[in-house]
């Protein structure tokens, strides 16, 4: 009974706490029940868009007062971390759900995955930058931007890059527009956790965190170098100038609180610093599946850090890398002698279906390899299982089972001779660092786990 009555009358608990007047609470009443029952598609998404714009003020005003409050109502926790409003909206039995799973989710321990509301509050902290917006610019060169164009004085400039509400309000405005996208459906989307929405059960299509971190952990697991950045490492006092070693860096993964089917990797990395997290985003209530989606970010973000790492030669196949050895495949494939002509059909197929987009003909290849191919299914023609396989490395016991098979062996003798010639580089440098009498390094410790997985 507890539960019940802590949902009923959400709207007006949550519009209160918010600072909504008792005649706007009304309004608002009124405008969801004449959603609920209206019928034209045109006045429903007129009556959307009023909802949308309640939502996104109503969340903004509610993170600036939790910052203030002494305890957070389990209505507010809800609706900040769930995006759940109105008993009515959401139906009874799911927003009694959604109350028990908010309190599940308060004594949860969170490891790279965390809700919208958590990571605005690492924002306003200043443990995390704001992210880049549509136009892929973060918040230091929005200022910059905007001082070129006289929105802001030079002197402002400073001040502003340090101001923690600042950063909320440009994080907030990047997080309202996400949500859009990641709903899969723009046009018909509706910000406020709604029973017409979900396409599954409930509980089915929430995500909680620990789920998340699992499957993360899994595809992790077969391929073992997916978040390693490689990077020079020096420490003179042990003996050791400047070798390149590896540190693996998982990706943020934020939770927002809304039912979409279109989960996004949004950046590669934070700023300009190459050793900093992935982004991606995630939404609460997943109507699609949630590994197939997970294992697409990864191919994504796997596409857009080779870019970010290459630069301006990321098509140069004279520096080998992933994304110049799959965009010369791509581009030469029907010359290429290796494929036949059903699989250079296949190729072609897929050239259309992605409109020429090679990044997301490379994703789907990357799905392939690692749903099917790490099992031994082949999927893939031997160009392209060739590429990725040189790049995206099985865990130990995928490559001891695979080189058993002539189509595989090729290519994990490759990646075995790769690792066992940095194992070489690690054993070099503890017999350095053991003659200096020094503790071995962290960091050399951290590329030696890597390099035995």
């Amino acid at each position: 009974m507890l539960y019940k009555e802590i949902v009923t009358d959400s709207l007006k608990k949550i519009l209160k706490f918010s600072g909504y007047s008792d005649y706007e609470i009304k309004e608002y009443r009124d405008l969801i029940d004449t959603y609920m029952v209206e019928k034209d598609d045109e006045k429903k998404r007129t009556i959307r868009k009023k909802l949308n714009s309640l939502f996104f003020d109503c969340y903004r005003e509610c993170i600036f007062k939790v910052f203030d409050a002494d305890g957070v109502p389990p209505e507010i926790q809800m609706f900040l971390l769930f995006g759940y409003m109105d008993e009515k909206l959401a139906g009874m039995q799911n927003a009694i759900a959604i109350c028990k799973l908010t309190e599940l989710y308060m004594e949860m321990e969170k490891e790279n995955t965390i809700s919208l509301f958590e990571w605005l509050c690492l924002v306003h902290r200043g443990e995390r930058m704001p992210s880049m917006n549509d136009m892929s610019i973060d918040y230091e060169q929005s200022l910059r931007d905007m001082v070129r164009t006289h929105e802001i004085k030079e002197a402002d400039l400073r001040p502003m890059l340090c101001d923690r509400h600042k950063k909320l309000e440009y994080e907030l405005n990047n997080a309202f527009s996400i949500m859009r996208r990641v709903s899969g459906s723009p046009t018909r989307f509706l910000a406020i956790f709604n029973e017409a929405s979900l396409e599954k059960p409930l509980l089915k299509a929430v995500l909680m965190n620990d789920e998340v971190d699992k499957v993360l952990k899994g595809i992790v697991n077969v391929d073992i170098n997916l978040f390693n950045h490689e990077y020079t490492y020096a420490n003179p006092k042990v003996g050791i100038e400047n070798v390149r070693i590896q540190k693996e860096i998982l990706p943020d993964i934020i939770l927002l609180p809304i039912i979409g089917s279109r989960p996004m990797m949004w950046q590669e990395i934070e700023g300009r610093n190459r050793q900093t997290p992935s982004r991606m985003f995630f939404p609460k209530f997943l109507n699609s599946e949630l590994k197939p989606q997970l294992i697409k970010c990864c191919g994504e973000y796997r596409w857009e850090f080779c870019k970010r790492e290459q630069g301006a030669r990321w098509q140069d196949i004279s520096d080998p890398s992933l994304c110049a050895y799959f965009y010369n495949y791509i581009s030469t494939f029907k010359k290429n002698h290796q494929l036949s002509q059903e699989q250079k059909e296949k190729v072609s197929a897929q050239y259309a279906k992605y409109r020429h987009n090679i990044k997301d003909i490379f994703v789907e290849d990357y799905s392939k390899l690692i749903a099917n191919e790490a099992e031994g299914n082949i999927r893939l023609n031997r160009v392209s299982r060739s590429i990725l396989m040189r790049f995206c490395y099985f865990n130990k016991d995928i490559r001891a089972e695979l080189i058993k098979n002539n189509l595989y062996s090729e290519y994990i003798n490759v990646v075995n001779n790769q690792i066992e010639k940095n194992k070489k580089l690690i054993q070099t440098m503890k017999k350095r660092i053991d003659d200096y009498n020094a503790m071995i390094p962290t960091e050399i410790k951290e590329f030696e786990i890597l390099m035995n997985r």
